[in-house]
C-alpha cells in the first residue's frame, strides 16, 4: 500500500481533540456519518469524471445556507417590526383625538348649560331646571359629585355642575399632555432615524435628492394602485351584498385620509421622509460581490495607469482579485438586464436596482444567470475569471447611477460600517 510523502507508517496518529472524550468521539462519530466524503460521478462524451467533496466542504455549505436563512428571516421581521411600530402608534393618535373631542364637546355641552341655569335663576324657574341639571351630571364616582335634594335650592346642583365641569376640564388636560408626549416621542425618533438614513446616504458620495424623488414617486404609485384595486375590491363586495338583500345609503361625506395628516402635519411627513428614505437605503448595493477578506483590491475607481497602453485613463469601477474560481455575488436586488458577452468587459452580468441603480460584473469565468431573471441579494451570478480586456484572474465591479459611473469603495466601506453598528 502506498503511503503519502513524508508520512512514516510507525507514526501514531494524534487524536483530534473532539474525540478524547467520551461525548467528542460520539459527536465527531456523528459529524464523520453526516458530513462524509462524498463523490460526485460526471459522465459525458463517454468519460467519467470524479468530483470528490469533503465533509469540510459540506458542512461550509450547511452553514452559509443557515446564514442566509437567519440573515433574510432579520431583515424581514425588522422590517415589518417598523411596520407594525408606525401602524400602532397612528391607532394611539387616533383614539386619543377622538377622546379629546369627546370631552371637549361635553365641556360644551356643559358651559351651556351653566349659562342657561344662570339665565333661569333670573326668571325665577332656577329651581325645576337645577334640579334636572343635578340628575343628569351628578353622578357617583366622579369627583365629589352626588345627587343633591332639589328642596335646597340652587346652590347645591349649582356646585355639583361646576365641580362636573372642573373635573372633565382637568381630565381634558390631561389627555392633552398624553397627547403631547407621545408626539413629541414620535417627532424626536423620527427625525434621528431620518438623519441616520441620510449619513448612510451621504457617506456612499451619491445625491439624495434624486433618488428620494424616484423613491417617493414610486411609493405613491404603489399606494395609488393599492387604493384603486382596495376600492374595487370592496365594491365587488357591495354588489354581492345587494344581491343578498343588504341595502346602503346616505350622504356622501370625505373621508378624513389620515389624523396624522390633518392635525399633526410636520410629522406626518417627516414619517413618510423617513420610510422612503429606507427604501432608498434597502436598494443600495452596499454587500460585497466577493466573500469578506478574500480578495484584494487590484485597481481603484477614478484615473489610473492603463495596463494595456501605459497611459492615464479613466477607470469606470474597482479590480478586485478573489481566490482562483472565486463566486460572484449580486450586491442587492435587481432584474438582470445584460448576461453575456460585451467587449472589454467580456463576460458581464449588469444588474438593475430600484431608482437608477445599477452594478456590472465584468471578466467573468462563467455567467450564472440569465437576462430579465431576478436575482437576490447575495445570490450567485458568476465565477471570477479573465476575460475581456484583462491582464489576470479579477472581478471589475462597478456601480452606476443613471448610467453614470460612482465610487464602489464608498459602498463598501458603508457597507462594512452598517454591518459594525
Amino acid at each position: 500500500m502506498a503511503t503519502s510523502q513524508g508520512t512514516r507508517p510507525s507514526q501514531k496518529k494524534t487524536k483530534p481533540l473532539l474525540a478524547r472524550t467520551a461525548a467528542g468521539k460520539w459527536l465527531h462519530s456523528l459529524l464523520n456519518r453526516v458530513f462524509c466524503r462524498r463523490t460526485v460521478i460526471i459522465i459525458a462524451d463517454h468519460k467519467t469524471k470524479h468530483l470528490p467533496f469533503t465533509g469540510g466542504v459540506q458542512f461550509a455549505g450547511v452553514v452559509a445556507l443557515i446564514g442566509m436563512v437567519v440573515w433574510a428571516s432579520y431583515s424581514s421581521g425588522s422590517y415589518m417590526a417598523a411596520q407594525q411600530i408606525l401602524a400602532e402608534k397612528e391607532r394611539k393618535l387616533a383614539n386619543s383625538a377622538m377622546e379629546n373631542r369627546r370631552v371637549a364637546a361635553e365641556f360644551t355641552l356643559l358651559k351651556s348649560d351653566l349659562m342657561k341655569l344662570a339665565s333661569a335663576s333670573k326668571n325665577g324657574k332656577s329651581a325645576d331646571y337645577a334640579k334636572m341639571l343635578a340628575e343628569q351630571y351628578s353622578q357617583p364616582g366622579i369627583g365629589d359629585l352626588a345627587a343633591t335634594d332639589a328642596d335646597s335650592g340652587l346652590g347645591g346642583e349649582y356646585d355639583a355642575v361646576l365641580k362636573r365641569v372642573e373635573y372633565l376640564d382637568n381630565k381634558v388636560r390631561e389627555l392633552q399632555a398624553t397627547h403631547n408626549e407621545m408626539i413629541a416621542d414620535i417627532r424626536a425618533t423620527t427625525g434621528g432615524k431620518i438623519r441616520e438614513l441620510e449619513q448612510v446616504i451621504a457617506r456612499t458620495g451619491v445625491a439624495a435628492t434624486p433618488l428620494e424623488k424616484a423613491a417617493r414617486a414610486e411609493r405613491v404609485q404603489a399606494e395609488q394602485l393599492h387604493e384603486k384595486y382596495g376600492r374595487i375590491e370592496a365594491s365587488a363586495k357591495g354588489g354581492k351584498e345587494r344581491a343578498i338583500g343588504g341595502g346602503r345609503g346616505g350622504p356622501l361625506l370625505p373621508e378624513r385620509s389620515s389624523v396624522l395628516k390633518n392635525q399633526e402635519t410636520e410629522l406626518y411627513y417627516n414619517l413618510r421622509r423617513m420610510m422612503v428614505l429606507n427604501d432608498v437605503v434597502n436598494a443600495l448595493p452596499l454587500a460585497e460581490p466577493l466573500r469578506h477578506n478574500s480578495y484584494r483590491q487590484t485597481s481603484s475607481f477614478g484615473s489610473r495607469v492603463d495596463p494595456f497602453k501605459g497611459r492615464t485613463a479613466f477607470h469606470s469601477g474597482l479590480d478586485l482579485a478573489g481566490v482562483q474560481n472565486a463566486k460572484v455575488y449580486a450586491t442587492n436586488d435587481g432584474k438582470v438586464a445584460f448576461a453575456g458577452w460585451k467587449s472589454a468587459y467580456g463576460n458581464m452580468v449588469d444588474i438593475k436596482h430600484p431608482y437608477g441603480i445599477s452594478t456590472r460584473y465584468g471578466h467573468l469565468a462563467r455567467v450564472l444567470v440569465q437576462p430579465d431573471q431576478y436575482v437576490k441579494k447575495g445570490q450567485v451570478i458568476g465565477i471570477q475569471g479573465s476575460t475581456g480586456r484583462s491582464t489576470g484572474y479579477h472581478l471589475h465591479y462597478e456601480v452606476r447611477l443613471n448610467g453614470t459611473p460612482v465610487n464602489p469603495k464608498k459602498f463598501l466601506k458603508e457597507g462594512d460600517d452598517v454591518q459594525t453598528d
